[in-house]
């Protein structure tokens, strides 16, 4: 797949860091690039230099904030409207919020944008994804989810909340979201997979939602953060590969919990109770079509 013209690619979380490279590097390989920004003017400028650094025209820009779960919903039906194929879908989309903060459909932040908006995202292009040949699924998750535990009588964090815990559970949920969804893909030409990308010296973003407070992570620089995500997205040589968790460019057994198939059922439960009727509606529409 090293050759990409003629797949399509959509990279959430495109604007900045480890995104806007991955978003550079499958541009420069000749894919139709979908970048999904939450801001538009940044959207922007994030879309003219992946343009720059590819020389790649095929490249388009859609608006989704992803703690919105009708924002997902309209920016699916827009990307759906435009294309006809989805090869590459790189869930990269991330936050951790210093304060517990509720989004419009009564979600703690952090597992809404972290979590919910890769489940939704990702099961509402399930039809195309499964009706494109050989299409994969990253899913960017960090080693930080051996320190999640979720509980899932207290899953929006109500009691004594602590927004490195909360950071740490959606990754563990994305970890379990991905060996959930392998089940799922079975006997399809479809692949997931979920990594940890390294610690990366980029703005990472620590959110109140009403401003844009970041601070410096880590040690590896965007460029080498990315070609985990990259490489999953791109590579002949994890052609077929599915259900792995990847630190870096390597396979290794992600925690003892992330295994637990009981935690990974009551978890997918829980995340279609979270979402709204439309999307709900939607999801189901599409799993059972």
């Amino acid at each position: 797949m090293n050759n990409l013209v003629g797949k399509v690619c959509i990279v959430t979380g495109s604007t900045s860091g480890i995104g806007l490279v991955t978003a550079k590097e499958v541009a420069k390989m000749g894919a139709t690039t979908v970048m999904v920004a939450r801001d538009e003017v940044r959207g922007g400028k994030a879309l003219a230099e992946v343009y720059s650094h590819s020389g790649n025209n095929n490249i388009d820009l859609l608006i989704c904030d992803f703690s919105s779960q009708l924002s997902i919903f309209k920016f699916v039906e827009a990307f759906k409207k435009k294309y006809n194929r989805l090869d590459i879908l790189v869930n990269n989309a991330g936050m951790m919020s210093n304060k517990r903060i509720e989004t419009d459909s009564g979600i703690e932040l952090t597992f809404a944008v972290n979590h919910l908006g890769y489940f939704i995202v990702t099961n509402l292009l399930l039809d195309m994804l499964i009706n494109t040949p050989k299409s994969r699924i990253i899913v960017v998750a960090s080693d930080l989810h051996f320190r999640g535990k979720i509980n899932l009588k207290n899953l929006m964090h109500n009691c004594d909340y602590n927004g490195f815990t909360a950071y740490c559970d959606s990754k563990l949920a994305n970890i379990l979201f991905t060996y959930k969804m392998t089940e799922i893909l079975k006997g399809t030409n479809t692949t997931i997979n979920a990594l940890h990308p390294g610690v990366i010296k980029t703005k990472f973003s620590i959110e109140d939602r009403n401003s844009d407070m970041h601070f410096p992570m880590g040690l590896l620089s965007s460029e080498e953060g990315a070609k985990p995500q990259i490489f999953l997205s791109t590579s002949p040589n994890v052609e077929g590969v599915s259900g792995k968790y990847f630190n870096q460019m390597d396979i290794e057994r992600s925690s003892a919990i992330s295994y637990n198939k009981i935690l990974a059922d009551l978890l997918w439960e829980k995340s279609i109770e979270c979402c709204s009727i439309r999307v709900k509606n939607h999801l189901y529409l599409t799993l059972n079509r």
